[in-house]
């Protein structure tokens, strides 16, 4: 038989729960207003009301209350409320997060050794509890992976290449894709073949905390055909490895990609032994034919001729990286306002990058003012 509660009692297992506000009085059908108004909270509730305070079960409260509509579907499955309890109480999510992602997601009490597991093998490695939580909360996944057969070889191997504590953490919350990938067919053949082209395990832990997607990348079909092609068009190794440690999501696009950037610099007259090289590179994989061509459209309405346009690219590539209101902006204020020639982009292409609005046009507002050469005098005496 099953044993009744006063409300009161109930009611105050509701407020410390978060199931209803502390301002909802005693009055029983207030109470049912307050549970009736949140779905989620109340189907939390039964399963509350089932381990606390009854012996027997209760499978008619819900559909007596009304909660779901005909075309809502099924309950949550028991262990929901399990998840959000453990997410909020245990890792220190959000109730709100756990609400969200316990609906895709599920922790079931029978595991809570497994799920305490996973908490001390992170600890282990000198990685703090606040730190646990916000992987956690980048992936709640992690809660249910074996710690024997799946943590503990990984951490083990990123301690082994000088990856640990700060860095480690850093390379799981940014990527903890990691934490599922396959050790023998994915994350070893990647820091075998880093170490192969990065010479240093310190270059390989720099490398691999500025982008640790290195570690899950499509190395046969990628990364290791775009450096044997770099290396094959005369690029120095040298160069390649730096270039990997700070851009290594150029090296990583599609093979073809890099093949026709290289091709289009060589036909615009690029050396690829040129340091300037890679940075070309960069700038031209990153960036679609139709906006590539509609850059040198902009610039050639603008005045330019290609010649002056791949001119100043080979000095500095980086300035087609501007937006096209950018390089509209600039070349009026310079050319128009200060009656500048277009060959000094050429020369020196940096002006681009400038701020031109925020900057240079506010400084030349301001030699307005005050004189450009009374301006000049106070800066001689500072």
């Amino acid at each position: 038989m099953a044993t009744i509660i006063p409300i009161r009692n109930l009611l105050s297992v509701l407020k410390k729960r978060f199931l209803v506000t502390s301002s909802v009085t005693l009055s029983p059908p207030t109470l049912y207003s307050a549970l009736l108004a949140n779905k989620l909270a109340m189907r939390n509730l039964l399963s509350l009301m089932q381990k606390r305070f009854l012996s027997t079960p209760i499978p008619s409260a819900a559909s007596a209350l009304s909660l779901d509509s005909p075309s809502s579907g099924s309950s949550p499955p028991p262990s929901s409320s399990f998840t959000v309890q453990y997410l909020v109480n245990s890792c220190g999510l959000p109730l709100k997060f756990a609400l969200k992602v316990s609906r895709n997601f599920h922790l079931h009490e029978n595991n809570l050794q497994s799920f305490q597991s996973v908490f001390r093998c992170f600890q282990s490695h000198n990685i703090p509890s606040i730190r646990i939580t916000k992987l956690i909360k980048r992936r709640p996944q992690i809660l249910n992976y074996n710690v024997e057969d799946n943590l503990k070889p990984k951490l083990l191997l990123l301690v082994q290449n000088g990856i640990v504590g700060h860095h480690m953490f850093k390379v799981f919350v940014s990527n903890p894709v990691i934490l599922s990938a396959d050790l023998d067919s994915q994350i070893k053949p990647c820091f075998q073949f880093l170490k192969s082209v990065l010479g240093s395990d310190r270059n390989v832990v720099e490398a691999i905390s500025r982008s640790s997607n290195l570690l899950t990348c499509d190395l046969k079909g990628c990364l290791q055909p775009n450096i044997d092609f770099l290396i094959k068009e005369g690029v120095p190794f040298d160069g390649i490895a730096g270039f990997l440690i700070r851009d290594a999501t150029t090296v990583q696009h599609k093979h073809n990609s890099m093949v026709n950037a290289v091709d289009d610099l060589k036909n615009l007259g690029f050396d690829p032994k040129a340091p300037v090289f890679l940075e070309a590179v960069r700038v031209r994989i990153h960036m679609s034919e139709s906006i590539w061509r509609e850059k040198i459209e902009v610039m050639k309405s603008l005045g330019w001729s290609e010649e002056e346009i791949f001119s100043a690219f080979k000095r500095d590539p980086n300035f087609l990286k501007s937006p096209m209101e950018k390089i509209r902006v600039a070349t009026d204020f310079f050319v128009n306002t200060l009656n500048l020639g277009r060959q000094i982009f050429s020369e020196d292409p940096e002006f681009f990058t400038l701020k031109t609005d925020k900057s240079c046009r506010m400084r030349y507002d301001a030699f307005q003012t005050f004189g450009v050469g009374e301006a000049d005098r106070r800066g001689c005496e500072d």
